[in-house]
């Protein structure tokens, strides 16, 4: 076993076994979706001047999320890394979204749209912490080792920099 997996089996047992509780399981998997991020993100884009004109804003908003969720779905496939909740807890992985774990497609599409409204609109640096929230979650609930959370942070935050790009280059040529 390498180094970072080592960490990573051991944060997990610390989380199984010091914070990890059912109830916290079930409000986090209500809340921690990107469902609830887009109830805030949509009408913000439509009411605030930063993101006119919202044509522009909001597909590519969509476009690098969408190809962020693509991305993170073929490295699970590719990695094959088992869940903390199948390696740790030893539950079975009959549902197909236990089977992977590695990179985490919550943190990292909430790492691309955040740097898309930090970096591209000029939107407070305070909507880095639904990525966190995000990150924090999956891991408080067992769907995630610390590395993959990680990972997950770390790709959103590099093509939610090609989004940035993409604006700037929208921008300049078409508005």
């Amino acid at each position: 076993m390498n180094f970072i997996s080592v960490i990573d089996q051991k944060f997990s047992i610390w989380i199984q076994t010091h914070l990890h509780s059912q109830r916290l399981g079930w409000i986090l998997s209500r809340i921690n979706k990107g469902e609830m991020f887009a109830l805030i993100l949509l009408p913000l884009m439509f009411i605030s001047d930063l993101y006119k004109p919202v044509y522009v804003s909001l597909p590519v908003v969509l476009i690098f999320t969408y190809g962020t969720d693509r991305l993170v779905l073929s490295l699970k496939k590719y990695f094959s890394r088992k869940r903390p909740l199948v390696s740790v807890m030893g539950k079975k992985d009959s549902n197909p979204d236990m089977k992977h774990s590695f990179p985490s497609a919550h943190s990292a599409n909430s790492a691309v749209v955040a740097t898309i409204l930090v970096f591209g609109f000029g939107e407070t640096a305070w909507f880095y912490f639904f990525s966190v929230f995000a990150g924090v979650g999956r891991l408080l609930t067992l769907h995630h080792f610390l590395s993959d959370i990680i990972g997950g942070w770390i790709i959103g935050f590099l093509i939610g920099l090609l989004g940035v790009g993409a604006l700037v280059f929208l921008r300049l040529n078409l508005l």
